[in-house]
């Protein structure tokens, strides 16, 4: 892989970390009484 590969795959994979995140801070844990607390910067992505 040269150096533009690797700059292409790193920002897809921190894209994809971002919306996995905004996913994780708009949805709750589907098991009962269990809810890992999220990072202030995580809460920051609740669309409501």
């Amino acid at each position: 892989m040269n150096k533009k590969n690797v700059i292409h795959c790193s920002k897809a994979i921190i894209a994809l970390a971002k919306k996995i995140a905004e996913k994780d801070a708009n949805t709750s844990c589907p098991f009962l009484g269990y809810q890992p607390r999220l990072p202030k910067e995580v809460k920051k992505l609740r669309k409501f």
